[in-house]
């Protein structure tokens, strides 16, 4: 793993307070842009270019691709000992726990219970989450439309208005057919909310509304049996967040 102490009291308050988030979070910083770092460490890009020269790197691009290597070196090794699937699952809780942020979930329950029309999108394995999700929504009274067929998915756009909803699962956030539609979705002017994984991805430009879970592998296209196990923990949170609202009056 690589080391970051060598100049550490060179830093200034604000670059170690950076750095302390990049060693405790080591694996979601491949996933993050300098925003998203500057965003939850409250500083500026400045502070985070600043930190990455201090530690030899050219800019936060460069520490972030060497981070990256160093993180799936860790991951070979690790699957190369052995680490037991059962442990990978609870990562991906853990940290999709970690990951869940709480005003993004209550805006979100706002959201829905406020559209006019409530539409699910989802392809391939993660159909199966779009699936619970709408069973979920249903089970306590809130009408939806998922967009199972293909052939529909084009289709379906003609009717979206700015007062309804479209919920988009993606692992990757970079599945070309569910992109497309966020683009139309997003010049009609409707509200967007995206399932992905914490990572840079095309989806999460088109909306704040991102719920995001954690995998250490996102790359669908070349093998769907990655686990979505952190898609139906945020279905659950936000499915309990429109309960709770619900029994507020919200």
């Amino acid at each position: 793993m690589l080391s970051f102490l060598e100049n550490y009291d060179d830093l200034t308050m604000s670059e170690k307070k950076v750095l302390k988030y990049i060693v405790e979070n080591i694996e979601l910083i491949p996933y993050l842009k300098i925003t998203d770092l500057a965003e939850v460490t409250f500083v500026s890009k400045t502070v985070i270019i600043n930190l990455s020269q201090k530690l030899g790197y050219s800019g936060f691009k460069e520490l972030k691709y060497h981070i990256n290597s160093s993180v799936r070196d860790k991951i070979n090794q690790e699957t190369n000992n052995g680490l037991n699937y059962r442990d990978g699952l609870k990562q991906s809780i853990e940290k999709t726990f970690s990951l869940v942020d709480e005003k993004v979930l209550v805006d979100c329950a706002r959201l829905i219970q406020s559209s006019k029309n409530l539409f699910i999108m989802a392809r391939g394995t993660s159909k199966a989450a779009g699936y619970y999700l709408e069973h979920l929504l249903l089970s306590v009274g809130i009408q939806c439309i998922f967009i199972k067929d293909y052939n529909l998915s084009e289709l379906f756009t003609n009717f979206v208005t700015e007062n309804d909803t479209v919920i988009l699962i993606s692992l990757s956030g970079n599945t070309q057919k569910i992109v497309e539609t966020a683009k139309t979705i997003h010049l009609k002017k409707a509200n967007i909310i995206n399932m992905t994984s914490f990572q840079s991805n095309t989806l999460s430009n088109y909306t704040k509304n991102n719920l995001y879970c954690y995998t250490n592998l996102a790359d669908t296209k070349k093998n769907d049996k990655i686990s979505r196990i952190g898609f139906f923990l945020i279905i659950d949170l936000l499915i309990h967040q429109l309960s709770l609202e619900e029994a507020n009056g919200s």
